[in-house]
């Protein structure tokens, strides 16, 4: 139990909160729970889950930086270092929607040059803001899947500009 918002009883006496964090996660790393290149929880929901302020979990974050423990890459988070190790962490929403739109295109839901739904019928049908159905559709665009005609639309790629896909 928590002795207060900033410390905790330890066998000598209070343990400050982001000691207690820093502790938390080497165990998580030592057990195997957070392996490398696995995105941690962020921010807040380290603090919710320790009691603690933001302040005091980036004091716990900068000190596992410090040893190499964790890297941080702005603005994605937090992940177990080394920092080579190949990055795990769940897909942003926008990820999401353009992977979704990607298998509708290898499916043949969609033709070569035919126009995708408006960005009003994306956002309905994924059920997510105009700014990740844009960034979706902009992943797809760098992706080769897609390409935009200003003020008529975005369509599907031809099938050899797709990327390689098994």
């Amino acid at each position: 139990m928590y002795a207060s918002a900033m410390t905790k009883r330890g066998p000598r006496g209070p343990v400050p909160i982001y000691q207690t964090i820093i502790k938390a996660i080497k165990d998580d790393i030592a057990s195997g729970r957070l392996k490398p290149g696995q995105a941690l929880p962020t921010e807040a929901e380290l603090g919710e889950t320790h009691g603690a302020s933001r302040l005091t979990v980036r004091r716990a974050l900068a000190a596992l930086r410090e040893e190499s423990v964790i890297y941080t890459v702005r603005p994605e988070g937090s992940y177990v270092g080394p920092e080579d190790a190949p990055k795990i962490r769940k897909a942003w929403p926008f990820e999401q929607v353009a992977a979704s739109i990607a298998e509708g295109i290898k499916k043949g839901n969609y033709e070569t040059d035919e126009v995708l739904p408006s960005e009003t019928e994306m956002m309905e049908q994924h059920g997510v803001a105009k700014k990740t159905v844009r960034a979706a559709v902009a992943l797809l665009r760098e992706q080769g899947w897609v390409y935009t005609v200003p003020a008529i639309g975005t369509f599907v790629a031809a099938r050899d500009k797709w990327p390689n896909t098994p």
